[in-house]
């Protein structure tokens, strides 16, 4: 009876250990799992369809927002069928998620910016509900890209430029910051935020400067009312583009870079000319007059936009301005970088 009690003693505690280190790896199972981590942080459920590949895929841009957005039940299908991307169906206790599966990769193969990117907005559809939610908007820009739309002083904000007042401006729609967050998202990730870039305003006044203005020295981006009406919104998107690339010239590019960039364009220091520069190469290297007629910074400025915005153009126009910024920018400062436009050829 003694020995069987002491036998006892021995195997509670042995049992009780197992038990413990079985739930614990239940547990660390389950923490690893994609499929649980997008149900316990985001309130996804996803049907039996979904690989772990794919969920894991999901849940990567899920964790590279907001955690700070309250997103809603949502119960996430895959389709073969669909058109677009993602569609979104929201009903009183949940809402119904259904992306396209061609979305991922297959095959085993690794991921790439395209496809990456195409999961990244439809994501940010969902989370915004569709373009609707304006603090979830208003919280991407912030945290992914560094830019607030809030102007607590637009006087203060505009004293070294155009001392202009708030009734110069109004308020973005949601629907330009969705035009926003489309074109900034194409920059590579270590050019998508930048200190010194911290505010977007939309200007009322369409006629008294230009419809896009990069103020380097001030931290922000003034755009014309009228240009986020205009029907072919990828001309928007390459303005925003264009503005941006300011930045990143004034800001980020190395002397060197720059150097070449202006060796490649034939740019020397002019001072007879209007802008202090000139070219010795012909107008059709450049894609577009303006590029031509300035000066390096504003030829980088719009090449960079076309390679993002109108890639084949800048091509046709010159190639080696092409390979420049994919080789210099683009694949320097980000990994598996692929045009956008690539995607529509696979």
């Amino acid at each position: 009876m003694k020995k069987a009690r002491t036998i006892q003693i021995i195997l509670i505690p042995i049992i009780i250990f197992q038990i413990g280190c079985l739930s614990y790896l239940q547990y660390e199972s389950k923490r690893d799992d994609p499929i649980s981590q997008l149900g316990d942080r985001h309130y996804v459920r996803l049907d039996s369809t979904w690989t772990t590949e794919q969920a894991q895929a999901l849940l990567k841009v899920f964790n590279s927002i907001s955690t700070k957005i309250n997103t809603p039940n949502s119960v996430w299908t895959l389709s073969d069928s669909q058109k677009e991307d993602i569609k979104i169906e929201s009903q009183t206790d949940q809402t119904n998620i259904a992306v396209k599966r061609d979305i991922f990769l297959t095959g085993g193969a690794q991921s790439n910016s395209s496809h990456d990117k195409r999961l990244f907005y439809a994501v940010v559809k969902f989370i915004t509900a569709d373009g609707t939610n304006r603090e979830a908007l208003k919280l991407i820009l912030k945290e992914r890209y560094g830019i607030n739309v809030d102007i607590a002083s637009y006087e203060l904000l505009t004293q070294n430029t155009t001392r202009e007042t708030a009734s110069h401006y109004s308020d973005f729609k949601n629907e330009d910051l969705m035009v926003f967050i489309s074109i900034l998202e194409e920059f590579p990730k270590a050019l998508q935020k930048i200190p010194q870039l911290r505010y977007i305003i939309c200007r009322t006044d369409n006629d008294i400067r230009s419809p896009g203005l990069a103020w380097t020295h001030s931290g922000y981006i003034e755009f014309a009312e009228f240009i986020f009406g205009r029907s072919n919104v990828d001309d928007t998107r390459r303005l925003i583009a264009h503005e941006k690339a300011h930045f990143l010239w004034s800001h980020l590019f190395p002397e060197q870079l720059k150097q070449d960039w202006a060796k490649l364009g034939g740019w020397y220091q002019n001072r007879d000319s209007g802008t202090g520069w000139s070219t010795t190469k012909d107008r059709k290297e450049f894609v577009t007059d303006y590029a031509y007629k300035n000066n390096p910074n504003e030829d980088m400025a719009d090449s960079l936009a076309y390679y993002l915005v109108y890639p084949d153009k800048l091509r046709a126009c010159n190639m080696a301005k092409y390979d420049f910024i994919h080789e210099r920018i683009m694949l320097m400062y980000g990994t598996r970088y692929m045009p956008p436009d690539m995607l529509l050829s696979k």
